[in-house]
């Protein structure tokens, strides 16, 4: 994945995105971008940002992206929309 390192954790069940570089937009924005793709924000702190919908995220302020994915593919498809279109300037 450009742009993105993608850790495997808690036994291939949860995958952290690591974007390349911090977000050049505020986290309001990321947020509402992954709302319009049709997660629910579960949780709103200064620490980080939790979602509910096909799969559980945790989005941390700079970037890092935490995915309960099935698999690496879906975690990759996961990480081009954050990449691509959620953090995009």
């Amino acid at each position: 994945m450009d742009g993105a390192i993608i850790e495997v954790c808690s036994g291939d069940t949860a995958f952290t995105i690591v974007p390349e570089n911090e977000p050049t937009i505020s986290i309001e924005i990321i947020v509402e971008r992954i709302e319009k793709s049709g997660f629910s924000c579960s949780l709103r702190s200064k620490f980080c940002h939790t979602f509910q919908g096909k799969f559980e995220m945790t989005l941390y302020p700079s970037g890092r992206l935490l995915v309960r994915a099935p698999d690496i593919e879906t975690a990759n498809q996961i990480a081009e929309l954050h990449i691509g279109e959620w953090l995009a300037s």
